[in-house]
């Protein structure tokens, strides 16, 4: 079974901070930095998503406007060129996306609407607990089913290489 966006959103939830396009720069950067978080997606008026902005993105704008950068907008920095998703796409499509639009996050639209964030952070979490699951379910597999050349961790370990039996 492929994991789905949805799998990442029934664990982690669905809010999702955001900002608003006219939010003051200093300001996003306090919120991300307040919630822990290294992006947020961007509202519009009509509280449609309009861009992400991006850790990434203030440091890019700290360095090409210095001191400047406080009379800037989240709109001025975000990109409005993101990918997306749906609860429905697979975890491996929206990895890819990510990594050919160089995004870190992925905003989730349901219907037209904002539904959720999706990190790379979240993806190799989902990834991580399902090797380890099914590495599990494949040791309890090959030591549950009398194998021979399979101990239980309770059995005398067989003799090393190189070594000769006393």
């Amino acid at each position: 079974m492929s994991s789905r966006v949805f799998h990442i959103l029934a664990q982690k939830g669905r809010t999702v901070i955001t900002v608003r396009a006219d939010d003051p720069i200093l300001d996003v950067a306090t919120a991300l930095a307040r919630h822990n978080i290294g992006g947020a997606p961007v509202l519009g008026p009509d509280e449609q998503l309009v861009g992400l902005v991006s850790e990434k993105m203030i440091v890019h704008a700290l360095s090409q406007h210095g001191a400047d950068i406080a009379a800037l907008t989240a709109k001025d920095i975000m990109t409005r060129d993101m990918p997306t998703a749906t609860p429905d796409d697979s975890i491996y499509d929206i990895a890819c996306r990510m990594t050919y639009s160089r995004n870190r996050h992925v905003p989730v639209l349901e219907n037209g609407k904002l539904a959720g964030l999706v990190s790379i952070g979240d993806i190799v979490k989902l990834r991580a607990e399902n090797a380890e699951q099914e590495a599990q379910e494949l040791q309890d597999y090959v030591t549950g089913s009398d194998h021979a050349a399979v101990q239980s961790p309770n059995d005398t370990p067989p003799m090393q290489c190189g070594r000769k039996e006393s």
